[in-house]
């Protein structure tokens, strides 16, 4: 463990007076400090106290002097024995502490993560030290640990608006405001637009719905198309996932090597092996990532984000869009039995993670099984799993339907009436799969047909 004297001196008490000291002699310069500092930063928490009671002053456009500051903390037991409001007026007695303000203010800030991060890896090392706990928990603890100091950690940026939009124009100039299928499912780009940085979006089904496919042929056409895709799966291992990817690939819209055909090595010609060896040539030229992950909290899925973020720059290409398969399968950084804490927390992350690293976040979600008990099995937003979180989380929630699932589950028999409008009903709806945009924040809602080829594990527009 770190010895007490080396943690004793993360700090500065010295630097912590001088900033409420300089504040309190120079109100204007609040501004510069309060969206970077806050009251947990000081060590000393009197000073993080006088702290919050000058902004508090400032906030209401009032001076904030020892005077003012008095029915804050009149009372306080910490400021009484140093001389109460007396020791205020000695704080301000220096016109040196406004010249090294910034100074004082950077190094707090810097004492603050490293106490923070000292705290965090304590914990983990705790955490390690208890053999009930997995190895995936103390990793993930460690992790959090880690991104809390980060450089965007405190979440605030603060730029002018004739920045803003300048870094707008800059997107549009470099085609990088959001991510596509890259036309490989048309109708859904229409329907849902592009997934833009900052983003979460739902892609929320039964099972059955084919949404792991849908999600991998949206992966597959937004690498092709140049976007950077991290894909994190949870349910499949990569084995699977590459397996239906090929298929996917090798599938031209009319024709390809079935999933099965792949999956169990089964060839029917050299002319079949030949074309899954030249998908091999198509992924080595994709810039696209998997994460094969049977368990993961979402302090680590933060840290592998940043290091695949971090890895792709190195190698020329840009992170845009990260996939999760899916939601419910991630756990949060602690341990509970409350699904719908757990998975409010997962979803509260995944959209932290959106805007830390600039991307694109496309999370799926299972549905509640309630669905299955209406006569109408289109989903609702009522219907989003544990959590009603997720749909305050997410930008866009898209659904899944298909039809023919149900349809074939209540096939009657060839014998029966009711076998002639089944059948109809059958070939009307055979292939479809809908993308129901149930939410879409500053953008209508609507529905959209797309082709689901489950031989190929593929998802295609209604155009192609």
């Amino acid at each position: 463990m770190i010895e007490s004297q080396k943690i004793e001196a993360v700090k500065n008490v010295e630097s912590e007076a001088t900033i409420v000291g300089a504040l309190m002699i120079e109100n204007k310069l609040i501004d510069r400090v309060a969206d970077r500092l806050s009251a947990d930063d000081f060590s000393e928490t009197l000073f993080g106290r006088i702290y919050s009671a000058i902004v508090k002053e400032a906030a209401l456009g009032r001076a904030a002097n020892p005077v003012t500051l008095k029915p804050y903390l009149h009372d306080d037991p910490a400021l009484v024995e140093l001389g109460g409001i007396g020791y205020l007026a000695n704080l301000t007695a220096s016109t040196g502490a406004v010249l090294m303000l910034e100074t004082c203010v950077q190094q707090v800030i810097d004492m603050a993560k490293r106490r923070k991060l000292i705290d965090g890896l304590t914990q983990a090392a705790m955490l390690a030290a208890d053999m009930d706990a997995t190895n995936e928990e103390v990793v993930g603890a460690a992790d959090a640990a880690l991104s809390s100091i980060s450089d965007h950690s405190d979440g605030v940026v603060q730029v002018s608006a004739a920045k803003a939009f300048d870094e707008m124009l800059a997107a549009y100039a470099e085609q990088a405001y959001g991510v596509t299928s890259g036309g490989q499912i048309d109708c859904l780009d229409q329907v849902l637009g592009p997934i833009k940085p900052h983003h979460l979006d739902i892609l929320a089904g039964r099972p059955g719905m084919g949404k792991t496919s849908a999600a991998l042929s949206y992966a597959l056409g937004a690498a092709a198309a140049g976007h950077g895709v991290l894909f994190v799966s949870l349910e499949m291992n990569r084995l699977e996932l590459m397996q239906r990817a090929t298929s996917d690939v090798i599938f031209d819209g009319r024709a390809g090597i079935p999933y099965e055909a792949i999956r169990d090595g089964r060839f029917t010609s050299d002319n079949a092996k030949r074309r899954v060896y030249e998908a091999g040539r198509v992924f080595r030229d994709l810039p696209l990532n998997l994460i094969d992950a049977s368990s993961l909290t979402i302090g680590r899925l933060n840290m592998l984000v940043r290091r695949y973020k971090r890895r792709m720059e190195a190698a020329g290409q840009k992170l845009e869009l990260v996939m999760v398969d899916y939601l419910q399968l991630l756990r949060p950084d602690f341990r509970t039995d409350n699904m719908n804490l757990a998975v409010s927390e997962v979803s509260r992350g995944l959209k932290a993670i959106a805007k830390q690293y600039d991307v694109g976040v496309l999370a799926l979600a299972q549905l509640n099984r309630s669905v299955e008990s209406r006569p109408d099995k289109r989903p609702m937003l009522s219907d989003l799993r544990d959590s009603g979180q997720i749909e305050q989380d997410a930008d866009a929630v898209v659904f899944l339907y298909r039809d023919e699932y149900y349809l074939r589950q209540g096939k009657p028999p060839e014998t029966d009436p009711k076998f002639i409008d089944w059948s109809a009903a059958l070939e009307r709806c055979e292939g479809n799969i809908d993308f129901i945009v149930a939410k879409r924040r500053n953008g209508p809602s609507g529905t959209a047909t797309g082709r689901f080829f489950g031989a190929y594990q593929a998802v295609r527009g209604a155009m192609q």
